[in-house]
């Protein structure tokens, strides 16, 4: 691939991003790293324990993965899933407090 080629691919891709956030930001953050990680869909599914087609369908938008499955995908993208809550109060700056997601006991 030369240069321009290149170039043209990665300005495409990141276009697509950028209109996949308007619609699902999770699905856009896992494209995202995907890509700068040069990493296949093929590949993070096989590392995440689940199926190309499901990773396919989390960055369309068109599903959102489970707390304990979204963090197995995280994990291969380097990442860790944090739960934050956040408390308004009228006329001043919110409050924030953010931990990492817990392990979920099965039921």
């Amino acid at each position: 691939m030369s240069r321009d080629e290149a170039y043209r691919e990665a300005r495409d891709e990141y276009v697509a991003i950028r209109e996949l956030r308007k619609r699902n930001w999770i699905a856009a953050h896992i494209r995202e790293r995907r890509y700068e990680l040069e990493l296949t869909q093929k590949e993070v599914a096989e590392r995440a324990g689940t199926s190309h087609s499901f990773i396919s369908k989390v960055e369309r938008g068109d599903h959102i993965p489970t707390i304990p499955v979204l963090k197995r995908i995280l994990a291969v993208l380097d990442e860790e899933l944090l739960i934050g809550v956040e408390r308004r109060t009228p006329n001043e700056e919110p409050e924030r407090e953010v931990a990492p997601a817990p392990e979920l006991a099965a039921a």
